[in-house]
């Protein structure tokens, strides 16, 4: 296990309009805030996301696209630098709203997702840069820490 010791510098309460991409925007708030290391949940609902799992075993992602809505019963995720700039790693647990998907759950990493109705993001920054490397056994960037 490695660990670093981080104090929360400021907190945010965002609420992202239908329409918006959801990864875009966060990212995006987090370069004009200047914001290099955060987490953040998140509730409401998307559209038109895709979903995915990392196969270790071929160093690759699947992907699911999802396009209808659906209600984000969890999201998390954290933010990170990659080349500099703020890097957003995101999942969720969606459940189904359509007829004959209501309730039904799905989840996994989140590649894209669009806002359908609202999404309420708690998001907590912290003091000092957090950097993502490449791990060559894993074949991510993962936390340098």
């Amino acid at each position: 296990m490695h660990y670093k010791e981080l104090e929360p510098a400021r907190h945010f309460l965002l609420r992202l309009a239908k329409d918006e991409n959801v990864i875009e925007t966060i990212t995006a708030f987090c370069s004009e805030q200047h914001i290099h290391t955060a987490t953040f949940s998140a509730i409401g609902a998307v559209k038109e996301a895709t979903v995915g799992f990392y196969d270790l075993g071929i160093k690759s992602y699947g992907k699911k696209e999802y396009p209808d809505a659906m209600e984000v019963a969890s999201m998390t995720g954290n933010v990170a630098l990659v080349d500099g700039k703020p890097f957003i790693h995101c999942h969720a647990v969606l459940s189904g709203i359509e007829e004959g998907s209501q309730n039904d759950p799905i989840g996994g990493h989140v590649f894209t997702a669009t806002v359908a109705v609202t999404l309420e993001v708690a998001l907590v920054s912290y003091e000092g840069d957090i950097s993502r490397a490449l791990d060559n056994e894993i074949g991510l960037k993962l936390l340098d820490l």
